[in-house]
């Protein structure tokens, strides 16, 4: 299992399987965070909720992107805008691919596809204002197959890292060990 615990106003302690890091945080002026691990290990991350996910920018390592989960039975929006209409009728069956509604956006009209194929069920009315990742239907599948399950975390946390200035590879106990392990 992943759990992070507060455990102070400036600390949180990470629980991954077995195993449990303290970060001490730090929240910038320009919303980032100085993320310090360990007696040596600092990093400012900048995080930004996205309608896609959250995105974590961590400065000169990497950039990552933590999805929202993904289900092919909600049609979103893909972007703001105001239903002009949608093109199937409630309860009727849609293909993978086929336009389903139309969303004015800077007085553009553009159709948004279905995911999957399926029965339509209108969440919204057409007028209704909208914002990117806002549900505007549900589709029952006509493959529930295609619905992936998540599975919790079953394992132990394999961390690799470059330590001592990159001439040696510290193995995740190794790494544990200067992370303050608890």
């Amino acid at each position: 299992s992943f759990q992070v615990k507060r455990a102070g106003t400036d600390l949180l302690l990470f629980s991954i399987g077995k195993r449990i890091i303290k970060a001490k945080i730090l929240e910038r002026p320009d919303g980032s965070y100085f993320v310090s691990v360990g007696d040596n290990k600092t990093m400012t991350i900048f995080g930004t909720d996205e309608a896609l996910g959250l995105r974590l920018r961590m400065e000169g390592t990497a950039t990552i992107m933590l999805p929202t989960l993904y289900d092919p039975s909600e049609l979103r929006s893909e972007f703001n805008g105001k239903i002009v209409r949608y093109l199937q009728d409630d309860g009727a069956m849609v293909k993978e691919g086929q336009s389903y509604v139309e969303l004015e956006a800077m007085k553009m009209i553009m159709p948004v596809k279905a995911t999957a194929a399926g029965r339509i069920t209108h969440t919204r009315g057409a007028g209704s204002i909208v914002g990117a990742g806002e549900l505007l239907g549900a589709l029952e599948l006509a493959d529930p197959t295609q619905v992936k399950k998540i599975l919790p975390f079953a394992g132990d946390f394999a961390l690799k890292a470059v330590a001592d200035g990159g001439k040696k590879e510290t193995d995740s106990a190794d790494l544990m060990s200067q992370v303050q392990l608890m």
